[in-house]
């Protein structure tokens, strides 16, 4: 068994080692890495891990980052010392989360369900791997932490997304706007190609929102929504044509 161990704190990396090795005394940790990018290099150069045991926080970014390139295909038990990730970490391969500082009877119980898993479903995950790589999966909603918790926005009913003042806001038909934690980079990378396009430096706008393309100004067009009421976005002349081809269809 082979488990990959994403940690950035040393000591921290060390206690789940030796949790790991306790529960699995004949496992291998295949490397015990710090940094995002220097887990996407091992994650493109070796064979996929058994298991990955990773905090949420690494050097140089999140851990998502990773699953949302389809970097890992194997479970995975998160570790983290806040709450607000767990809905996030669940959309993906999570089996397990545990708040730090976790005791090692909590990290045997996410052990102890891999197990489980691992029993019950090995035969078709096997299938399913001899199969190729799958189909590849866009975000269906959006994870939004407002001061009564955490909102949970279907990509559907998002009309738009803009940049603000260095923060991305997805508005909803109705006008609502939600403050969001990704970049718009990172939004478009992870959202369906054909049903979310990039207008500018600024705006990701939903198909189903448009209602009609108008002349702009020096080769740019104007982008009119059915919804919010009176509300037109600006294709740059530069994704004007791109635009024009991504509406047809």
């Amino acid at each position: 068994m082979r488990v990959l161990i994403l940690e950035d704190e040393l000591p921290s990396a060390e206690t789940l080692r030796e949790y790991l090795l306790r529960y699995y005394p004949h496992a291998t940790v295949a490397a015990q890495l710090r940094h995002v990018a220097e887990a996407r290099d091992w994650l493109r150069t070796h064979p996929q891990p058994d298991l990955v045991v990773s905090d949420i926080e690494l050097l140089g970014g999140r851990v998502f980052e990773l699953l949302r390139e389809g970097l890992v295909h194997c479970p995975i038990i998160f570790t983290t010392a806040y709450d607000t990730f767990f809905v996030e970490a669940f959309e993906q391969n999570g089996i397990g989360y545990l708040l730090k500082p976790f005791r090692y009877e909590q990290f045997c119980a996410a052990l102890r369900k891999y197990d489980q898993l691992r029993t019950t479903f090995q035969l078709p995950i096997l299938q399913q791997l001899s199969a190729g790589p799958p189909a590849r999966t866009y975000r269906q909603r959006l994870t939004v932490r407002v001061k009564q918790g955490i909102v949970l926005l279907e990509t559907a009913d998002v009309a738009y997304f803009q940049m603000r003042n260095g923060l991305v806001h997805a508005l909803t038909p109705a006008g609502t706007s939600f403050v969001l934690s990704e970049n718009l980079n990172e939004l478009e990378d992870t959202l369906d190609p054909a049903r979310f396009f990039r207008l500018n430096r600024s705006e990701l706008v939903q198909l189903s929102a448009i209602e009609r393309l108008e002349p702009h100004f020096n080769g740019a067009l104007a982008v009119r929504l059915r919804h919010p009421a009176d509300t037109t976005l600006v294709a740059s002349a530069a994704r004007t044509p791109e635009l024009r081809r991504w509406v047809a269809g």
